[in-house]
């Protein structure tokens, strides 16, 4: 509505102005027929008036459209009760009694567009700052998505030896077939694993190196095997194709236009961003992400990520042997409550999570240091779900 009544406030305006201008200029026409001199000075030049014209509308179209961007950033969360979207407080309650004796540090649920419950440990609210661990993964996706929106990157088959061309040189018919597609899904056949090489790699010299020196030993595409290296070799990438860190493409399309003004994303040795692991925002932010996929990659009018992207990025592109949950585009998926309601969720070490369940509208955002089992975040989910009435 902002939008509808800027735009007919500046075809008003241009209007005036172009109304005032035609005035001005049939006056000094009809001068310059009549006198060869006006008000004493040289005739006036009427192209010269007609430029300046053309000049003032365009000013006025430019700051209108600021004013535009400006009404955009400006978007704020609305707040509402449970009940007025169908949701049982008592429950809501019920489990922030619940979080007390967790190390969650905040839960933000949003249904129907409206946060309708927020928990925060002591010394935390919604301007604090989280680490998203690999809920960065989730973002890393995103930005690959734009970048070929935008022309920058051809399509998610694209071999990766595009980017890194010493891979030609390699030994491993296997390593010549992995493509983009097989590191959105960890399906590239490195052999290294977050749980065996996350501390020989992070200290190594150059972290791209590294994975792209590790042997393949499986055929690209056939088996899962969930690694931060695939992740930060899209941000490589990502950084090849447009000549913009993974954090600087964010922040021109993603981040600004959403006004997720908390973001930061820090780099390897090299400055590339570290993508699989090093994005951080607060906790209003992360819904945020959360809200754009929610509604198909459009943000207030704007399409921001392609809806194809967002339908490809969180349905199921790899169904693991093992495990509670499937994998789409560094995106998990699987389904939540007794009515198995179709999910997926970016999901960080120690509990950073953001849940989206499209058939009830919902949104959940966790930030936490827990180190057991991730099932608790399962039974958090449901009771949520559990308190929304049919």
């Amino acid at each position: 509505m902002k939008k509808k009544k800027i735009h007919i406030v500046r075809i008003i305006l241009i209007l005036i102005i172009i109304a005032v201008m035609i005035s001005i200029i049939t006056v000094l026409a009809y001068r310059k027929d009549n006198s060869n001199n006006f008000l004493g000075q040289e005739d006036l030049n009427v192209n010269e008036i007609e430029q300046n014209m053309i000049q003032s509308t365009n000013e006025l179209e430019e700051s209108t459209n600021d004013n535009e961007i400006e009404e955009i950033t400006k978007w704020e969360w609305i707040k509402d009760t449970p009940e007025n979207h169908q949701m049982n407080s008592d429950i809501l309650e019920k489990l922030y009694t619940e979080l007390d004796t967790t190390d969650v540090y905040s839960a933000v649920i949003i249904k129907d567009d409206n946060i309708i419950g927020e928990y925060y440990k002591d010394g935390y609210d919604e301007n604090s700052v989280f680490t998203l661990q690999s809920c960065s993964k989730s973002i890393m996706s995103s930005l690959i998505g734009i970048a070929i929106d935008k022309g920058y990157i051809e399509n998610v088959d694209i071999l990766i030896s595009e980017y890194f061309p010493e891979i030609l040189e390699s030994n491993s018919q296997y390593k010549k077939e992995i493509t983009i597609w097989h590191l959105l899904t960890h399906t590239s056949g490195f052999n290294m694993s977050d749980t065996n090489n996350w501390e020989e790699w992070r200290n190594s010299e150059n972290w791209v190196d590294y994975v792209l020196n590790r042997n393949v030993t499986s055929k690209p595409g056939t088996v899962f095997n969930y690694s931060t290296g695939n992740s930060h070799l899209l941000s490589a990438i990502l950084q090849k194709a447009t000549g913009m860190t993974a954090y600087e493409f964010g922040k021109e399309y993603l981040f600004k236009p959403l006004g997720m003004d908390s973001v930061d994303c820090s780099t390897d040795p090299q400055g590339i961003s570290d993508g699989g692991n090093g994005f951080s925002m607060n906790v209003y932010d992360m819904a945020k992400f959360g809200r754009l996929f929610l509604n198909n990659g459009e943000w207030n009018g704007e399409q921001i990520i392609s809806a194809n992207w967002i339908e490809d990025s969180t349905k199921v592109q790899f169904e693991r042997n093992s495990g509670s949950a499937d994998y789409g585009y560094q995106w998990w998926v699987r389904t939540f409550g007794t009515q198995n309601y179709q999910a997926y969720f970016a999901q960080g070490h120690w509990g950073q999570y953001i849940f989206v369940i499209p058939e009830i509208d919902l949104i959940i955002v966790f930030t936490s240091h827990h180190e057991g089992s991730s099932s608790i975040y399962w039974e958090f989910v449901n009771e949520i779900i559990s308190a929304f009435n049919n």
